[in-house]
């Protein structure tokens, strides 16, 4: 099992572990509910962090591999997405509970307790749009190193290319000169020929004039 693998075995479990906790908040009350809500947000968290070791990890495999898992890792962002969700409904929840709650009890209780429940909801509001910004600001920041990775991965592709092109060209090189000494060769060769041709005939020549010179005398 690799250790992608073994994170996406991890993550599964906490998830389910948290969205059992998060399911069991409304219907809580006093300290277990409380216990509830601190173990929910410990295992979102823990499941945040799992989810950055994925990305991390995503990021060194093959590029053959890469796509299909960076595919999983995403669709597991929109489960933590979703759960953070379902935790932040549950604390409205349970805010309306106490609400209903305290239409019971005396006014003054009442406007203390809807001082509370408006601060939650503020609370719980500002929290939401804290966590999406930094979501997409991660999300850009991943979508962002994976252009780059692409790009590299082209400029590695096109030099290779270009090397062997260089290569290519060097061993065309290399045959041109070996051709060119040989023809080099060959010229010599055929100018020497020449040469030695014109003196045998030369020779010949003054060994005829001489021979009709005694044969005449």
């Amino acid at each position: 099992m690799s250790l992608l693998q073994d994170y996406e075995q991890q993550f599964g479990l906490l998830t389910a572990d948290a969205t059992s906790k998060i399911h069991s908040i409304p219907n809580l009350s006093g300290p277990p509910r409380k216990n509830a809500i601190t173990e929910a947000e410990r295992l979102i968290e823990e499941a945040k962090e799992l989810l950055e070791q994925m990305d991390l990890e995503v990021r060194d495999l093959p590029s053959a591999s890469r796509q299909s898992a960076s595919v999983r890792v995403r669709s597991y962002h929109d489960e933590l997405q979703r759960l953070q969700k379902d935790f932040r409904r549950s604390q409205v929840q349970m805010a309306d509970a106490v609400q209903g709650r305290d239409e019971l009890l005396g006014p003054e209780d009442a406007a203390h307790s809807e001082d509370q429940r408006e601060r939650l909801l503020q609370n719980t509001e500002k929290m939401n749009k804290s966590t999406n910004r930094l979501e997409e600001g991660y999300r850009m920041a991943l979508e962002t190193e994976e252009i780059g990775r692409g790009i590299m991965d082209n400029l590695h592709r096109d030099r290779e290319t270009i090397t062997r092109a260089r290569d290519r060209l060097r061993g065309v090189d290399q045959d041109l000169g070996r051709s060119g000494r040989i023809l080099n060769g060959m010229v010599r060769r055929v100018y020497q020929n020449r040469v030695i041709l014109t003196i045998v005939g030369l020779l010949m020549l003054g060994i005829i004039g001489v021979a009709i010179y005694f044969a005449v005398r």
